[in-house]
């Protein structure tokens, strides 16, 4: 993360309580689906961290394994699973308390395929607009909202997302960043873009448990 404090962005990462995250996800057990899971969230914080773009990452999520994992690491806000619109509003509400002046960005937790190369790629080109967001790889979805200030933030995250932020004025994002455009709901997500660079904790998982994609 940048060293200088100096335009940088806040982060805001929510997530969902291990235990009812990734309900999507198909495994042979909800032991591995649950660590599976963390794994894509530390990957994407992995990646946050060490973009020079990125100033504060600031985690909401009231699951305390996930808490403990990123204790030191990034701000924590606990939410009450109210869903993801509310935990996005309980992230910027820190930001606002906090006095933060810099630009936001709120990612999501599903990104094991994200490096810090690719973010910055990404917040560079973001800090052209007020508002933007970049568009999961089927073009429907949203894996990443920005926005010039905390007063600026305009997310519409839900079922056909990107079609809802182009219609609240933010900018659709045109950089070439796969990595952050792949979240993952299944394995076969996995399977379909196995030749890109895959995140250390993911990988570490999926070795533990013999998973093959």
């Amino acid at each position: 993360m940048t060293t200088t404090g100096f335009g940088g962005y806040a982060v805001v990462v929510p997530i969902r309580s291990l235990t009812t995250g990734k309900s999507r996800l198909q495994t042979e057990s909800d032991t591995l689906r649950s660590q599976l899971a963390l794994a894509f969230f530390l990957d994407t914080i992995t990646a946050l961290e060490r973009s020079t773009e990125v100033e504060r990452i600031v985690v909401v999520s009231g699951d305390a394994i996930i808490q403990a994992w990123v204790r030191g690491r990034c701000d924590i806000v606990p939410d009450g699973e109210s869903g993801l619109p509310d935990a996005v509003d309980c992230g910027i509400k820190r930001l606002k308390r906090v006095h933060h002046s810099g630009p936001v960005a709120v990612v999501l937790p599903d990104l094991p395929f994200a490096t810090a190369g690719a973010v910055n790629m990404l917040l560079r080109s973001a800090r052209k607009h007020r508002t933007a967001f970049l568009a999961d790889d089927a073009g429907t979805g949203t894996t990443c909202v920005t926005a010039a200030s905390t007063e600026d933030v305009v997310h519409r995250f839900g079922p056909n997302s990107a079609r809802a932020h182009v219609e609240g004025g933010l900018v659709a994002l045109e950089v070439p960043v796969p990595g952050l455009r792949h979240d993952v709901d299944e394995l076969t997500d996995l399977r379909q873009r196995q030749a890109q660079w895959l995140g250390y904790a993911t990988n570490k998982v999926l070795n533990r448990w013999r998973v093959r994609v």
